[in-house]
């Protein structure tokens, strides 16, 4: 899938100590959006090449035993190209295709913190056991489509 991607955009981004015998946890929500765009003169946005699209991806993550924990809200706007249909019509590989660079982000800022505060970068990698599921919306939506249909 060939993907238009805008810049990525951190909204908020926190690092803070944490006891290494905290409870890990690795929340990382992939939300994907149809925001209504406008362009300079109040216009919709042209989707002739593929719907645009907005990722949301909310995120706490404590690595067991770290000295650390990061969380904070990090998006960006993608155009997939050639792609006209409901974000409920996105399967896994595709959600994990418009997330990557969001993902890295994350990945990236930590590593960087990390370095400074630690003085030794700490590797994040959502790569190797992703699973990547519809947030609730999307279930939701996907629930309300196969009832419609089974009229």
């Amino acid at each position: 899938m060939k993907i238009t991607k805008g810049e990525v955009s951190v909204q908020s981004f926190h690092y803070d100590v944490e006891a290494p015998t905290a409870d890990a946890k690795t929340d990382l929500n992939i939300n994907i959006e149809h925001p209504d765009l406008k362009d300079e003169d109040g216009q919709p946005l042209n989707e002739d090449e593929g719907k645009i699209l907005q990722v949301v991806v909310p995120f706490e993550i404590h690595m067991a035993d770290a000295p650390f924990k990061v969380s904070g809200l990090i998006g960006q706007v993608v155009q997939p190209i050639g792609f006209h249909g409901e974000i409920q019509d996105l399967d896994g590989k595709q959600v994990q295709q418009l997330s990557r660079s969001v993902v890295e982000y994350i990945e990236t800022l930590t590593y960087q913190v990390t370095a400074v505060t630690l003085n030794h970068g700490v590797s994040l990698n959502f790569t190797n056991h992703a699973e990547i599921k519809p947030n609730e919306a999307v279930e939701e939506l996907r629930k309300n489509e196969d009832k419609k249909e089974d009229k």
